[in-house]
């Protein structure tokens, strides 16, 4: 099965999958982040998560971002994933995932993925919570 770098949409990959799918021996570091809704008091209780994504826009920038990534850390690979749909609590979100020579350049360069990809790609969520209310973000 062959993984995309970015896929925006329904679908989830198998983390082994992905794993398996950019092996490399010069590499001696995977860093994955792996976004979850979460349900807290102090977030009001969230039952579910409702993404909606510009997907060939969001596509684009989140490549922008990885190309970034692999200039200013030296990482070789980095996928991003991301659902869209209705995900509920618990059930993974958002996928990160990096890989390097080395950890130092896999923890910076997945951090900085994951921070710009929430800051600029096209992808909106709505909380669902467990009153009713909803609130877009």
């Amino acid at each position: 099965m062959s993984i995309p770098q970015v896929y925006i949409g329904e679908n989830w990959f198998d983390i082994n999958d992905i794993i398996n799918s950019y092996k490399d021996e010069t590499c001696g570091a995977i860093d994955i982040f792996l976004g979850i809704p979460r349900s807290a008091p102090e977030d009001g209780d969230v039952k579910e998560l409702h993404y909606e994504a510009y997907v060939s826009m969001a596509e684009k920038v989140i490549t922008e971002i990885i190309k970034e990534a692999k200039e200013k850390f030296g990482i070789k690979y980095a996928v991003v994933h991301h659902r869209t749909g209705v995900v509920p609590v618990l059930v993974p979100s958002f996928l990160v995932a990096v890989w390097a020579g080395h950890r130092q350049e896999a923890f910076e360069a997945c951090r900085y993925i994951v921070d710009e990809t929430k800051a600029r790609a096209p992808i909106w969520k709505k909380e669902v919570f467990k009153t009713g209310e909803e609130n877009w973000k």
